[in-house]
Order: structure tokens, then C-alpha cells, then sequence
């Protein structure tokens, strides 16, 4: 700006510099050469008079004329007779000058019988030259007086003027660019302040105040700017806040949130959508959708609503490396505030739910398997008793053995229906009762000794390794104690042939619970699934030994209860072993 305000000066001064120096040429050649003018009309009227009272007009005493005026008045005299022959020449030798009729001023003076001046340039004496002729009637003479004034020194003189006054330009020029550049600094500097300001604003910096005591249109600039500054403060921590408070909620929700336009560009959209389609890149804003993801249902259920423009609501399942999940997507058009009509995009919004759908799932089996746990012994329970009415019941021996069946059928029943109240008081509970401090150690004891004869009837050792430095643990007693039953015992009917151990320690500030055992082990892919109700590694095995299949769930529901952890390590055919964390 500053050199554009400073070349505008330059360029003012310059043209200004130049048509005056042209207009002070022509003026001032003008006016030298007018003056020229009339004072060789002057010249040649008064050389007229002294000739005319010369008494003799022949060619020598015309020469004489001439010789003796000429250097008197500056001026190259001629005189021509009215054939246009040189009588006489101040200058030249008459006689071999050539025929000067056809000179203009000559030709136009014989013509008009008058004066008449002539600017023009002599090839004669190689110069520019004032011509004036005046006709000359005398009785014994008749032709053409012309002077010829020399115009190199007026040039000269012109040229020292011209050059006097380009000088003084040129320092007025000089002066000029100085106060310019002054006067552009000046000017420039409030400019330069706003403009510095302006940068700064424009990178973020909104508490950027300029001061300019001027009362004039820059001041009001500067005014103007501070306003400007305080507005956009005002306006950018109102637009922050709501993008903060808009980014908070949608961090905050459970679902996957993104926005998506015409052109299936990435608009807003929230952490969840990224790790629920494990999505490393973090900055998605502005990319296409499909280089974001390369799901199909989302790109079916897209184009679907973009071309319906309505809601649309499809269940997919999506797999990654953590295997299999079931996602509800809902992709609605977004419209205009201004014109409803008008669709700006689609906004999907994504639930997992995985876990839903596997606790439904869940749920049918525990109804299925319900039904059937309580059929099989009441379907043997009834046909015994079939058995028994159409006549068994006279022998005795057979009676006997039947209602031994019964017996253990509704032992079978009676512990499922114990299990399932179990389980479901404690899915109840948001916190245990009857809570004191009780010895994890001595409730091992105690749970060893109630199910060591089942380990020697198979021939089993049961060790045993508590560290005394394991400090009490406030707990319901029967709780844990119902726990433990749970995990050794279980240990024990699955182990044919070697040991089951038992260890307790403290690890930082929980309580660890190991129980190991030799036995036939469990297969990787069944681990995930062991602590569900009813779920049997070997249905046959298990109902062989008993088992109404909520053992293991409801140890896993009593470790949650007290925030702790179970965890399952095992391999077919080397053995098994349960993990539990307990927090103090």
C-alpha cells in the first residue's frame, strides 16, 4: 500500500513535471518568436523609409544599403526585383544566389503588395529564420525588401530558459517526493496498525485494540475495527461455547453419531462412530464416507434414504476382529430450518446392540432350558408314578427302586428351583446383607472339609495354600461360602485323576482366589460362554454328575456383587483353573 500511495505521488509528479515543461516550451517559443516578429516588422519598415529617401536605387548603391544596415540591425538583408532576381545580399554574393521568387514570403508580398513574415528553415546559411518581406515601389525601382532574422540565439536563449525551469522542477519534483514520503508514511502508519491488527484477528487474536487519536476518517476506521473486535470476541465465545457444549454431547452419548452431505462428505460426528466401526483415523471431517468405511448396509441404507428422503431403520451385523455385531442403524435426511422441504443430508445415528440382542437370546434359552430342566425330571417323575398305579406298586422290590428314582428326580427338581431362586435374589440385590468380617481362609476350610468326601471317593488331593497375611474380608459369609462351594466343587466333579488345589493371597488390595484342578479341561472356544445359565461344555457329562447348569453363573453374579472379577484359564485334557478378584 505504501508504495503504491508513493508511486501515485511519483506518477502525480512526473506528468505534472512534463506538461509543464511542454507548456513552458511552447509558451515561452512563442513568446520569443512573436517578439521576433514584430520587432523585424518594426526593423524592416524602418529600413524601408531610409531607403526610400536613398535617392539612388541601382544595384551598388542598394549593395551599399545593405552592407551598411545589416550589421547595425543584427539582420541579414536581402533585396529582390519584382522578377524575383538578388539585387542586393548582405550575406552572399548576389549574383550567384539563385531566383528568389518563389520564396514564400517574397511570392506573397509581390502578390498582396504588403508585408509579410515567414518562419522557416534556410538552406542557404543551414538555420532557422524569421523572414519578413515588404514590397519596395520606387519610380526607378520595383521589388521585395526582406530581412532575415536568425533564430539560433532565441533557441538558446529558450533552451537555458527551459532548461532552468526543468531544474527548478526537478528540485520541486526532489522536495515533493520527500514531503510525499512523509505524508505516505504518516498516512501509512494508522494503516499499517490496522492492517497488523487485521492479522492478528484474522490468525485468532480477538483482544487486538488499535489506538489512533485522529478524528478523521481513519480514526472512525480505527473505531470501527475495535467494535468489529469486540463483536467478533463476543459472537466466537458464544459459537465456542455451543460447539463445546454441542462436541459434549455428542461425546456423551452411547450411540455413533454422523453427519453426511449430498456429495457423501463427512460433516460433525462423534468418538463413538469411530470405535464403533474401528476407525483409526481421527480426523474424518470433510473425507468421503466411502473411503471412511466400506460397509455396504450403511452404503445401501444411504442411498436408500437419500433417494426416499425419509427415516429408514435397518439391523446389520458387522464383523471385526472381535468377532460378530449386531448394529441398529437409523439414517434420517436432515432438513432446512428455512426451507423443509429441502434435505441437506443424512445423519446416521448407530446403537450396538450386541448386548441387547445376547441377552434376548439370553433370555429364550433360559425360558428353553427352564422348561426343560423342569420337564426332564417331572416327565421321569410322572412315569414312574404311571408305572407304579398300573400295578408296580404291589411289588416290592420294584416300588422300592421307583420311588428311589422319584426321590432323586425330586432332589434333581428341587435343587434346580433352589438354584433359579438363588440366581434371581441375587440379580436383585444392588448390594449383599448381613455383611460382617469373616475370614476368607477359614470359609476355604470349611467348604474343603464339606466336599472332601466326594474328592476321596475319587481318589483326588485337595491342597491347600492360604497366606496368613490375607486380612479379613467383610462379606456375607454364606454368600461366599456358597461361591466357593460353587468353583471347587465343580472343579472336583471334573477332575477323574490327580489334584485340586486351592490357594488364597493378597495382591495389592485384593483378595485372589486360585482354585486348579487336573482335570479334563475346557476348549477355547467355550470359555466365553461358561458363566451363562444352562450352557453345558458336555450336556451328557453334566447331567451324568448332576449339575443343574447355574453353578457357575451364579458364582460369577455373587463375584460381581462384591465388584470382583472371575476369570477362566484352561486347555483340554491338562486341567482348569478359576481366578477371582476380590476388592477390600
Amino acid at each position: 500500500m505504501k508504495k503504491k500511495l508513493l508511486g501515485t505521488y511519483l506518477l502525480i509528479i512526473t506528468v505534472t513535471m512534463l506538461v509543464t515543461v511542454l507548456f513552458s516550451w511552447n509558451k515561452t517559443k512563442d513568446y520569443f518568436f512573436d517578439r521576433v516578429a514584430k520587432e523585424s516588422e518594426t526593423r524592416i519598415h524602418l529600413l524601408l523609409d531610409v531607403l526610400r529617401y536613398n535617392q539612388q536605387h541601382d544595384p551598388s548603391s542598394l549593395q551599399d544599403f545593405v552592407n551598411i544596415y545589416s550589421p547595425k540591425t543584427g539582420s541579414r538583408i536581402t533585396i529582390v526585383d519584382a522578377e524575383g532576381k538578388v539585387v542586393a545580399e548582405s550575406d552572399q554574393i548576389a549574383d550567384e544566389m539563385d531566383n528568389h521568387k518563389s520564396r514564400e514570403e517574397i511570392f506573397m508580398s509581390l502578390k498582396n503588395g504588403d508585408i509579410y513574415a515567414s518562419l522557416r528553415y534556410s538552406t542557404t546559411m543551414k538555420s532557422y529564420y524569421q523572414y519578413v518581406a515588404i514590397p519596395i515601389n520606387f519610380d526607378d525601382f520595383n521589388g521585395v525588401l526582406r530581412t532575415a532574422t536568425p533564430l539560433k540565439e532565441i533557441e538558446e536563449i529558450i533552451l537555458d530558459m527551459l532548461m532552468m525551469v526543468v531544474v527548478g522542477i526537478i528540485i520541486g519534483a526532489i522536495v515533493a517526493i520527500v514531503i510525499a514520503y512523509f505524508i505516505t508514511k504518516k498516512i501509512m502508519l494508522p494503516i499499517n496498525e490496522l492492517t497488523d491488527a487485521a492479522i492478528k484477528v484474522s490468525k485468532g487474536n480477538y483482544e487486538e485494540k488499535i489506538y489512533i487519536n485522529q478524528q478523521d476518517e481513519i480514526g472512525q476506521l480505527a473505531d470501527a475495527f475495535n467494535n468489529m473486535t469486540v463483536t467478533l470476541r463476543m459472537n466466537m465465545w458464544k459459537l465456542e461455547n455451543k460447539n463445546a457444549e454441542l462436541e459434549s454431547i455428542l461425546s456423551s452419548m452411547g450411540n455413533g453419531i454422523i453427519a453426511i452431505d449430498h456429495e457423501m462428505r463427512v460433516g460433525i460426528y462423534n468418538d463413538k462412530f469411530l470405535s464403533l466401526f474401528d476407525i483409526e483415523d481421527e480426523n474424518i471431517e470433510g473425507k468421503l464416507f466411502y473411503e471412511v468405511t466400506r460397509n455396504l448396509v450403511i452404503f445401501d441404507l444411504l442411498e436408500r434414504s437419500l433417494e426416499l428422503s425419509e427415516m429408514i431403520v435397518k439391523e446389520a451385523k458387522i464383523y471385526d476382529a472381535s468377532g460378530e455385531k449386531t448394529y441398529l442403524i437409523y439414517a434420517n435426511p436432515i432438513r432446512s430450518s428455512v426451507d423443509v422441504k429441502k434435505s441437506l443430508g443424512i445423519l446416521l445415528v448407530v446403537s450396538d446392540v450386541t448386548q441387547v440382542r445376547k441377552l434376548e437370546s439370553m433370555r429364550s434359552d433360559f425360558v428353553s432350558n427352564v422348561t426343560h430342566e423342569l420337564k426332564t425330571p417331572l416327565t421321569s417323575i410322572r412315569g414312574f408314578v404311571d408305572t407304579l398305579k398300573q400295578g408296580a406298586i404291589h411289588e416290592e422290590e420294584v416300588a422300592t427302586r421307583f420311588l428311589d428314582i422319584i426321590d432323586i428326580e425330586a432332589e434333581r427338581l428341587e435343587g434346580l428351583i433352589d438354584d433359579i431362586l438363588i440366581l434371581s435374589e441375587i440379580e436383585a440385590m444392588v448390594g449383599d446383607k448381613n455383611i460382617g468380617l469373616h475370614s476368607i481362609g477359614e470359609i476355604i476350610n470349611e467348604v474343603v472339609e464339606l466336599l472332601l468326601p466326594e474328592a476321596k471317593e475319587k481318589n483326588l488331593q485337595i491342597e491347600i495354600f492360604i497366606d496368613d497375611v490375607v486380612g479379613p474380608f467383610k462379606c456375607n459369609k454364606n454368600r461366599i461360602k456358597q461361591l466357593l462351594i460353587n468353583v471347587i466343587a465343580n472343579a472336583i466333579k471334573y477332575t477323574d485323576a490327580g489334584f485340586v488345589k486351592i490357594s488364597l493371597r493378597e495382591e495389592f488390595k485384593f483378595i485372589v482366589i486360585e482354585v486348579e484342578d487336573s482335570g479334563i479341561g475346557i476348549d477355547k472356544k467355550h470359555i466365553p460362554r461358561l458363566f451363562e445359565r444352562f450352557y453345558r461344555v458336555d450336556r451328557g457329562r453334566s447331567r451324568a454328575t448332576g449339575g443343574t447348569g447355574l453353578g457357575l453363573s451364579i458364582a460369577k453374579h455373587i463375584v460381581e456383587l462384591y465388584n470382583g472379577r472371575i476369570k477362566v484359564d484352561s486347555k483340554v485334557g491338562e486341567g482348569t483353573k478359576m481366578t477371582i478378584r476380590l476388592p477390600y
